[in-house]
This record gives C-alpha cells, structure tokens and sequence, in this order.
C-alpha cells in the first residue's frame, strides 16, 4: 500500500503545498531521525534505502526493517502518544524524503483537500500491514534456534518457485535476525550441505520444503 493510492498528481502535489511537506537529501550513514528525538513528522522513501535500527550501549544493532522508495516510515508514532523515537532510521544508500507533518493527518487542511479522507484511509491500512509484519517478526525471533528462524523467514518469504530474494546483504540479514554474523554465514552452510536450501549470492532457494517445515 502506497500513501498516495489511487490519489491523482494534482491532487498529490495539492496535498503536499496544503500539509507544508518538505523533501530531504539525506547522505549514506546520515539520519532521517534519531532515538530519543521527538516525532513530529511521517516520512516517505522517495529515493535511495533506509534501514530502522535500534542501537544498544553495548554496540549491539537490531535491524527492524529496510524502507524501499515509496514505504512510509515513522507513522507507528502518529497515534501512539509516544514522545521519543525508539530507535533510528539510517541511510543505507543515498536517499530522498518526503516530511509530512503530524497535523496534517489529525484533521482537514482550510482548502478541504477532495482527497484528505483517502489518504487517512490508505495510512490507516499502511499501520495496519506494519502491525501484522512486525507480529510476524516476533513469531521468527520466538524461535528458540537459528535454523527455526531461518526456516521460517525462507518459508515466509518464499515466491511461487521456492526462491527467497533478499532484499538486505549478510550484515544487516543478522542484525534483522538478532544473531552474530559469522553464526549466520554458518548455519546457512549446515542447511545448504543438509540439503535443505541453495544459496546463491542474494538468492536462496528452498530445495527441501517438506523437511524446512519440520522447524516452522
């Protein structure tokens, strides 16, 4: 789902002088915002990819998800009451957003935008689908060995031809899965040389579905 579905150009851009929307070039390794900043804003992968992360003092990174261009992130705050942001959003490559602010979204702008409603509608399904996600992520983190997490991210992720492409590289697959790398890079050796997967580069494919499914 896309903030703008089914929303025509004019109308977008209308929206966007009517909600004073900024864009903004953001820098590998530069920040959208920060844990602990107050959240006043939603914010739309235009360009480039950024990753939310939430950093420990002991050096450790957890790697919520990876934000594609036309992905809204920050929205969880919009209802939540939440004062702070808990974790941070980071530049993976370089990237273009768009910043809405909060008040857009709590109630009509004075030119009565003909499309305010539908762009309530389609953020409300966006928090929505992030809600069902992240239930989904807790059940793989629930797991109480790798190879069940494993399994079942390749089981989930899965197209109609067994083959999960990764959308992140090795570093960033281990911190989304709360595990050392080098503990990663070996357990998929064990299930490659167990028969149950192929991997190749960004690519896995499930060779063994009924046996990966024995850890689901």
């Amino acid at each position: 789902m896309n903030l703008f579905s089914d929303i025509e150009q004019p109308e977008v851009e209308k929206m966007l002088h009517c909600s004073r929307a900024v864009r903004k070039e953001i820098p590998v390794g530069e920040y959208a915002f920060r844990q602990g900043e107050a959240p006043k804003m939603i914010f739309v992968l235009q360009e480039g990819e950024m990753a939310l992360v939430k950093d420990f003092a002991s050096g450790k990174r957890s790697l919520l998800y990876t934000v594609m261009p036309g992905d809204v992130f920050g929205e969880a705050f919009l209802f939540s009451g939440q004062s702070r942001y808990w974790y941070d959003a980071v530049a993976i490559r370089k990237s273009c957003v768009l910043m809405i602010p909060w008040k857009f979204f709590y109630g009509f702008c004075e030119n009565a935008c003909g499309h305010h409603q539908m762009i309530t509608r389609n953020l409300l399904e966006i928090l929505a689908g992030r809600n069902f996600s992240m239930s989904k992520k807790l059940h793989l983190l629930s797991s109480t060995s790798l190879k069940e997490k494993l399994a079942i991210f390749f089981l989930e992720n899965a197209d109609a031809k067994g083959v999960v492409h990764l959308a992140m590289n090795r570093e960033n697959f281990a911190d989304f899965l709360g595990v050392a790398r080098p503990s990663l890079s070996r357990e998929l050796m064990n299930m490659q040389k167990d028969g149950l997967i192929e991997v190749e580069r960004d690519e896995v494919r499930i060779t063994d579905r009924g046996e990966l499914e024995l850890y689901y």
